[in-house]
């Protein structure tokens, strides 16, 4: 019965993406904002625990799935009844790799309709995803140029969220990027809302740097800490934080540090929301739906009964307002065209696999010394090395352990202390890039 009602909402999205904005808000409502307006209760993830905001408990995760999640929330609010559990509305706060980013070109796209836009070009901006995929993006970013940041999550990922929560008698209202939520001790005045402002969100395994002006996300970068210690990776990252000049920087290390911004409305474009959330608040909202619809009908006969120059009139208008739809369908479909004609054509080279030679030669020469190396092969991502050890296996395991390499082995028995290897440089596929583009080759 849950995959039905996903699926009726899906389509149900689908149909209203398509509908002209005030035709949308008088079916739909503002669902989204009336879901955040309810928000009592913060849960954060951060590393491995949940945290309650209110009352800055903590519960310890032993896994980071759904269930384990949920079950830690439900800890967290042991304290209060079965009846005040059922009427709390929770936001949940999750750090960045739960997201996708994706920056987008669209000259000339209005306000109302840049998410409708796109989300119909959805497929095409990550033609990698083939699951549904939700939304988050703040409209205004459309008066302020032709590139629009957007944020991504698969539905999949959100209906097992508010699935588990449920399972736990709580009801999951929206989820919201933690370093999103950081935003609100700096935009209490009206002035300070014009400036840029630096997030920076610093976990156990990430680094997050976020960029925000004008409520508006205009750049977001993420590393694992662990590719932060080669040097080369660290002056890049170094680099790029010189680029995103802030005049407001929100640093955020650990758990206390979110303690501050409870205000859940705060970047709530920001937020993506269940579809089981939205249905529940749909529903609520089904008497104001009636209304409108039985004003429609009456409208309607109304049109029916008046002359016929009125009737003439109001052809001229749908017509008009079905060819503006018309006009903007066109225009969607042809950026999605282009977009998808792009890849075709630069994809061979976009996407060869990039073998990351220098990297490569630092990392050999670090687990290599002292030992000599006498000769080196590159080819498709594999590496054949020839040298000269006391130690052949003390080598090989070091190489096995070092996470840029795989499928390391000796392709030679070693003699008179001379090894002969063959690896793998782990982050590149040759395989699947000739597939791909190669298929008969």
């Amino acid at each position: 019965m849950p995959s039905s009602a996903i699926d009726n909402s899906q389509w149900r999205e689908k149909l209203a993406a398509i509908l002209p904005p005030q035709v949308r808000t008088l079916l739909q409502g503002d669902s989204g904002r009336d879901l955040v307006k309810k928000v009592d209760t913060s849960f954060l993830l951060f590393d491995d625990k949940i945290v309650h905001l209110e009352t800055r408990k903590t519960q310890q995760l032993a896994q980071r799935d759904a269930k384990s999640i949920a079950q830690a929330g439900a800890q967290l609010l042991a304290g209060i009844s079965a009846e005040q559990r059922k009427d709390c509305a929770v936001l949940l706060l999750l750090p960045a790799n739960f997201f996708v980013a994706t920056t987008t070109k669209m000259p000339g796209v209005a306000k109302d309709n840049l998410v409708a836009a796109l989300k119909i070009q959805a497929d095409s901006i990550l033609p990698s995803l083939e699951e549904p995929l939700s939304l988050a993006i703040n409209p205004a970013s459309a008066s302020k140029g032709d590139e629009h940041l957007a944020l991504w999550m698969t539905e999949a990922t959100l209906s097992e969220l508010f699935d588990a929560f449920a399972e736990e008698d709580i009801f999951l209202a929206a989820v919201k990027p933690r370093f999103m939520n950081a935003h609100s001790a700096n935009t209490n005045k009206e002035s300070t809302n014009k400036e840029k402002i630096r997030i920076l969100d610093v976990d156990a395994k990430t680094e997050t740097s976020a960029l925000i002006e004008n409520n508006i996300l205009k750049s977001l970068l993420t590393v694992p800490k662990q590719d932060l210690q080669q040097d080369v990776f660290q002056q890049q990252w170094q680099e790029s934080q010189k680029l995103e000049i802030a005049s407001i920087t929100v640093d955020l290390r650990e758990p206390s540090d979110y303690f501050q911004f409870l205000e859940a409305q705060t970047n709530q474009e920001y937020c993506f929301f269940p579809y089981g959330a939205l249905n529940v608040t749909r529903r609520s909202a089904q008497g104001r739906q009636y209304i409108a619809a039985a004003a429609a009908v009456v409208a309607i006969l109304f049109i029916a009964a008046i002359p016929f120059i009125a009737q003439s009139l109001e052809f001229r208008s749908l017509a008009a307002n079905l060819e503006m739809q018309r006009a903007m369908a066109s225009d969607a479909r042809d950026d999605q065209a282009a977009v998808v004609s792009f890849e075709n054509e630069w994809g061979l080279i976009s996407d060869f696999p990039e073998q990351r030679i220098a990297a490569a030669m630092f990392t050999l020469q670090n687990i290599l010394r002292p030992d000599t190396l006498t000769s080196l092969e590159v080819s498709d991502g594999l590496i054949k090395i020839q040298g000269s050890s006391n130690e052949p296996q003390a080598i090989l395991q070091r190489l096995e352990q070092d996470p840029m390499f795989t499928e390391v082995v000796f392709s030679r028995a070693t003699n008179n202390n001379r090894y002969y290897i063959d690896l793998r440089l782990s982050a590149v596929n040759f395989e699947a890039y000739m597939v791909r583009y190669f298929p008969d080759e």
